[in-house]
């Protein structure tokens, strides 16, 4: 049963499914009562997990080795939010950007992230700006510790969401240099935005989306690392945006979760616009906003009738 902040939303999201469905036909995947129950426990427990993210605005100012690789601490969402309080927000963006790359798993936790930020503990913490002044040597340090990279008992795993992301050093190196043209092409993040301020307005989804474009510009992040990316530095106010659509277009999980709800079956065949449309129009009777969406059709779909907590 959903607990603590949430536990009053169970009603409201019944009735909201309620309400689409009088407007627009029932949905198949939930007529079974305990598909339906099963699919809004995963909804609160996204919505969970997004308020423990802006929960960090109202917490004192957060240690320093937050921002650390080599400490135990280490943890690049908390690091970002410390780093823009102390006015660095292209440092919280690109300390972001390294948690969202690798993501933190379920057992190994941040260890890959701190890893490669960290140098193994042997070298320097690479930084936005150690970065942007020593990329060869960043590169070198990769390869340095290639065999390191090669053993997950010693680099650590990527996340659920990254797992079929590579560890090869030609691979990561691309993925770094290219985040960095997007961040520091344009002058960074707060440069970028106003850019996308005066082609598309000040709608926080439609400069999502705009930005959402903008990141195919980023080797290997695709549209799971693109949303990931993005949805959380939202979150973190690092940037005035929120999720236009659940951008379902290359996606897995989400799209089986949302194929499942809307046509019954999650292998169904169906326009994909069609079923992010439904979707999205879904979100205007549940206001719970479209990450939350897609997080838990995706999770939801794994395991329909039963809810299971999914991390990592």
């Amino acid at each position: 049963m959903p607990k603590g902040n949430h536990k009053n939303r169970q009603a409201e999201l019944l009735a909201g499914l309620a309400a689409y469905e009088a407007e627009f036909g029932p949905l198949p995947g939930i007529v079974e009562p305990a598909a339906r129950a099963t699919l809004v426990e995963q909804m609160i427990s996204s919505l969970r997990r997004i308020h423990y993210v802006r929960g960090f605005r109202d917490r004192p100012i957060m240690s320093p080795e937050r921002i650390d690789p080599h400490s135990p601490l280490f943890d690049p969402l908390k690091g970002a939010y410390y780093l823009d309080r102390k006015g660095a927000r292209d440092e919280a963006i690109w300390i972001a950007f390294i948690g969202t790359h690798f993501g933190k798993h379920a057992r190994d936790g941040w260890k890959l992230a701190a890893n490669v930020m960290g140098s193994f503990g042997q070298g320097p913490v690479w930084t936005l700006k150690q970065y942007g002044a020593h990329t060869a040597q960043f590169e070198a340090m990769l390869a340095a510790h290639e065999a390191d990279l090669k053993s997950k008992t010693v680099s650590g795993r990527f996340s659920n969401h990254r797992q079929y992301q590579s560890k090869k050093i030609d691979k990561i190196a691309l993925v770094f240099s290219t985040f960095h043209e997007w961040l520091s092409g344009s002058g960074g993040v707060n440069a970028r935005v106003r850019l996308v301020h005066k082609s598309v307005g000040q709608n926080p989804t439609a400069v999502f989306k705009e930005l959402y474009r903008s990141m195919k510009e980023v080797y290997g992040f695709g549209r799971l690392g693109s949303f990931d990316f993005l949805t959380m530095i939202g979150k973190l106010d690092l940037a005035p945006i929120e999720a236009d659509s659940v951008h379902f277009t290359g996606a897995t999980g989400p799209l089986s979760g949302a194929k499942l709800l809307v046509l019954g079956d999650k292998d169904a065949n169906g326009p994909t616009k069609t079923i992010e449309n439904a979707v999205d129009t879904l979100d205007a009777y549940l206001n719970v906003g479209k990450q939350v969406l897609e997080d838990s059709l995706c999770n939801w779909q794994k395991s329909p009738t039963t809810y299971v907590y999914f991390r990592g």
